[in-house]
């Protein structure tokens, strides 16, 4: 649009108030702001051009309360390009990225986006626009690539909401189509393991075995459990050389670093098979870290990310009749079991059994994914209340 600033006509001189010019009124004294095509031009084309946009026709009468408020009238009709269209939201490191400025929007703002990647819980995610504000980023529902959502942004920061879990098709299920989910995932994404792969549903394949050989120049590790939780990936590997069980984990955002992860307790020579499971903080081995043969015997261990370290915090005597299996989660402070058609669950605190049911008929995999127990023996994950 023309402004008046760069016209030769009177205004009003104060331009830190009016940086685009003002119009000013005639005086005994001075000349007022003509009524000229080149300022009051753009004004009118513009309001014909809302008018002509929102399919209402000029009726030729003044505007008053008398009659009609036209462009109001338009107004009303049209879309709000910020929360009206969905915006699709990127990912780059942990910044969800809205392709707007968001700086001048107000308290509690609501907005429909669509995320181009995953939520993981156990990630500090910020949101950010084209302007300099940041929002700590929050989902209290969680939500996977390509789910549509809203957005809340206010002081404290931004809260996402995933519409499918509001239709209802959050216990519906999920589909682990490329075979058996990890044990243990804590992202909204579905990662499997397949002779030290990690795979997805994008699909992505990264042999996280081949990685960590290199990176610890050892050829004779083999990953035997992966698991995903507070924003890494936990690859648990036993040496066939030293015969002995060693730790490394990589950053979600990068499968392609290993970094080894210290840990004391765990004995060379001897393989007492130790199984590895975790409750999303800390960790707990089998056979008291394989030094016994005893399967209800684990090791608590604290893991720390951060330090790339595994600190043992207690030891735990399960009941006798645990048997330690791949189809074994931890689920509200209980070890929940799934082995040759009993469904049981073991306490934390003291080790004892209850018994969930028999299902002898039943064959399948019980895993933790996002929090919850799901089972599974095809295409198709049911949640289970255990």
């Amino acid at each position: 649009m023309k402004i008046i600033k760069n016209l030769s006509v009177p205004q009003d001189p104060n331009s830190a108030k009016y940086p685009w010019g003002q119009i000013i009124n005639e005086t005994e004294t001075s000349a007022g702001t003509p009524v000229v095509r080149e300022i009051y031009g753009d004004i009118l084309v513009n309001i014909y051009k809302i008018l002509d946009d929102a399919g209402i026709v000029p009726t030729g009468t003044e505007d008053s309360e008398e009659s009609q408020y036209q462009l109001l009238q338009a107004f009303k009709k049209f879309t709000n390009e910020l929360n009206d269209v969905e915006q699709v939201v990127s990912l780059s490191g942990t910044v969800y990225s809205i392709p707007l400025n968001l700086d001048k929007l107000p308290d509690k703002y609501v907005m429909i986006c669509r995320m181009a990647d995953a939520y993981d819980s156990g990630v500090s995610y910020t949101v950010a626009g084209s302007g300099n504000n940041t929002y700590p980023m929050t989902s209290p529902t969680g939500f996977n690539a390509s789910d549509e959502v809203i957005v809340v942004l206010d002081q404290s920061g931004a809260r996402v909401y995933s519409l499918i879990s509001f239709g209802g098709n959050a216990d519906a299920g999920v589909y682990p189509i490329f075979g058996n989910p990890l044990a243990f995932n804590s992202s909204a994404k579905m990662y499997y393991e397949s002779e030290g792969k990690l795979l997805t549903d994008t699909p992505s394949i990264n042999s996280l075995q081949g990685v960590i050989r290199v990176a610890s120049g050892n050829s004779t590790l083999y990953v035997n459990e992966i698991l995903v939780l507070q924003g890494k990936v936990l690859c648990a590997c036993f040496d066939t050389a030293a015969i002995t069980y060693k730790f490394f984990q990589f950053d979600l955002a990068d499968l392609t670093t290993a970094v080894e992860v210290s840990i004391t307790g765990i004995p060379t020579g001897t393989d007492n098979s130790p199984y590895v499971y975790t409750d999303g903080t800390y960790i707990y081995i089998s056979n008291a870290s394989g030094t016994t043969a005893i399967d209800s015997e684990l090791d608590k261990y604290a893991y720390n990310p951060t330090t790339a370290a595994l600190t043992f915090s207690q030891a735990l005597d399960m009941d006798d009749s645990f048997v330690k299996s791949t189809n074994v989660v931890i689920k509200d402070g209980s070890l929940v079991s799934f082995v040759n058609g009993n469904l049981k669950k073991f306490s934390l605190t003291t080790g004892l059994p209850t018994d969930l049911g028999t299902y002898n008929t039943i064959l399948g995999i019980i895993f933790n994914y996002r929090g919850e127990v799901y089972y599974s023996n095809g295409e198709v994950a049911m949640k289970w209340t255990v």
